[in-house]
């Protein structure tokens, strides 16, 4: 069963993650289904990799990119 999470609807207009590269904010929606998943939190770095199809470096590399 899939699981449904609230997404807000002015992303659209928001400068910050419209100016994401386009690989990033991919990155960053997905990771937002992801938590949904998990209760909110990313799980660990090898099934958070996994899950975007990534090595754990790139897991971790792209974390800290949408972080700063």
């Amino acid at each position: 069963m899939s699981l449904w999470f609230r997404f807000y609807s002015g992303v659209v207009d928001d400068p910050k993650a419209q100016m994401l590269p386009p690989e990033l904010f991919k990155f960053w929606v997905n990771m937002l289904c992801l938590a949904a998943k998990h209760d909110g939190a990313l799980p660990p770095l090898p099934v958070t990799a996994f899950a975007l199809r990534v090595t754990e470096a790139k897991a971790s590399e792209v974390i800290l990119r949408l972080h700063s």
